[in-house]
């Protein structure tokens, strides 16, 4: 279930100043090379004849430009550079540079660079918000809940602490609080696919299945692109009795033997043994690929079958 929800946010690599920034770092006292362990060289070789900047502030919106345009490693190589020219450290770059780290799986600069923002402004909401889902991420659900609860309570709270602390709430089991906190999250950013396909989980887990339905529809309405929420509302279908429509949702990426292979497991986890043995058939049929696959789940229902002499469960 965990990975169901777990989703991320985006971007690059690094930097080192210009000598011209370098000498204006030393002459404010900075130790040049304090923000090292944050970078690598592929940028300082990129970006090593950049034009210079008159401040860290001109750096930082040069970053800011470089992130809207999806250049990461353009936009790290400046934040650093503003950084180096500052008297001392600032918690918001180092948080942006947490960000893009982030984004591309760094997690262990991600994280250093957020505690670092967060040991000079302990209450900077995106970096503890940021920390927080890097947590969950790695399955630190009490270190997660630790720093996204005092955010969650605050006012104006970002929809990010609320929706992690829902993903939390539902591997626990708790799934009213966790509805309960992706309601928050849809009050602050309305419409947001990610949390409808969240709370159409929840309430998939709690057994609310035309709650599920109404959530995880509205995600793909939102979203028509959003893989996991079609494969979530052919979750409903199926536990729903609604077969041929749980294999059009499910199979939208084309692997219809795949979608057939899925809704027999469902099936036969329901109890509906002689459906998932169809389905399991009809995989086999449709791809190779799925032989081995489907005829495993196929045997181990016979046996299932064999050993409840034929039984079938009541739908």
């Amino acid at each position: 279930m965990k990975c169901k929800y777990l989703s991320c946010i985006a971007l690059a690599a690094l930097a080192l100043a210009l000598s011209g920034c370098a000498s204006t770092a030393q002459q404010n006292g900075v130790n040049s090379d304090l923000y090292g362990p944050l970078g690598d060289d592929g940028s300082s070789l990129a970006y090593g004849t950049a034009f210079p900047v008159a401040s860290p502030g001109e750096a930082y919106r040069n970053g800011e430009a470089a992130l809207r345009a999806g250049d990461a490693d353009r936009a790290l190589f400046e934040y650093l550079r503003g950084l180096r020219m500052e008297r001392r450290p600032q918690a918001d770059p180092l948080y942006r540079v947490g960000i893009i780290h982030h984004g591309r799986g760094n997690n262990d600069l991600a994280q250093n660079a957020y505690r670092w923002a967060l040991e000079i402004e302990p209450s900077h909401v995106g970096a503890g918000t940021a920390l927080g889902v890097l947590l969950l991420q790695q399955r630190d659900y009490e270190g997660a809940e630790r720093h996204l609860t005092p955010i969650a309570n605050g006012r104006n709270s970002p929809w990010q602490a609320h929706n992690a602390l829902g993903v939390i709430a539902d591997i626990r089991g708790e799934h009213s609080l966790a509805g309960s906190h992706f309601e928050k999250a849809l009050s602050a950013s309305p419409g947001t696919p990610l949390v409808l396909n969240n709370l159409g989980y929840s309430r998939y887990l709690a057994g609310d299945l035309p709650g599920a339905r109404q959530s995880l529809r509205a995600a793909v309405s939102a979203n028509p692109n959003y893989e996991l929420a079609w494969r979530n509302l052919g979750l409903v279908y199926a536990r729903e009795g609604d077969h041929e429509t749980a294999i059009e949702a499910v199979a939208r990426n084309g692997d219809r033997a795949k979608a057939y292979n899925d809704i027999g497991y469902i099936s036969m986890l329901e109890g509906r043994y002689q459906d998932a043995m169809g389905f399991f058939e009809e995989a086999m049929r449709l791809s190779p690929a799925y032989y081995i696959t489907a005829s495993e789940n196929a045997r181990n229902l016979d046996s299932l079958l064999r050993r409840n002499g034929g039984a079938n469960r009541p739908n």
